[in-house]
């Protein structure tokens, strides 16, 4: 592959595993501002979304496949 290429899919594939590993914590942050929780929910939900986004994290960086 040319230089090009190979810069352009490793940008695509930077995206990705940013999508992907931020994926939680966005969809916690949309519910519960559409669904509309009391103070502490909200907390709960952010918390667990934060938790998921920490475990992909740690399993797209250490756990090899």
């Amino acid at each position: 592959m040319n230089k090009i290429t190979t810069i352009f899919l490793a940008i695509l594939g930077g995206c990705h595993v940013f999508m992907d590993i931020t994926t939680p914590i966005v969809i916690s942050l949309i519910w519960g501002q559409y669904i509309g929780f009391d103070s502490t929910s909200s907390i709960i939900i952010l918390f667990v979304g934060g938790l998921a986004t920490l475990f992909r994290g740690i399993k797209r960086g250490w756990i090899k496949k």
